[in-house]
């Protein structure tokens, strides 16, 4: 999704919601941050991973930025 669909998918809603994000073994917990991250695509295999992963260091590699809701 890129950030023009999700704001296109939000115009809809009461700005006033609380925006939630999947907890670590279940349950949910409220967003707390949203940034713009480095992230390498499809390079986790693993089906208990997520597909990509952010990268930390200036010198890791890197596919496209993104906005990471934590």
């Amino acid at each position: 999704m890129k950030v023009k669909e999700l704001i296109e998918k939000l115009k809809d809603y009461d700005p006033e919601l609380m925006v939630i994000v999947s907890g670590y073994e279940g349950g949910v917990n409220e967003a707390e941050n949203a940034g713009q991250v480095k992230i390498q695509l499809n390079c986790n295999k693993r089906w208990w991973y997520g597909k990509h992963e952010v990268t930390y260091r200036d010198s890791d590699p890197f596919d496209c930025e993104a906005i990471y809701i934590n």
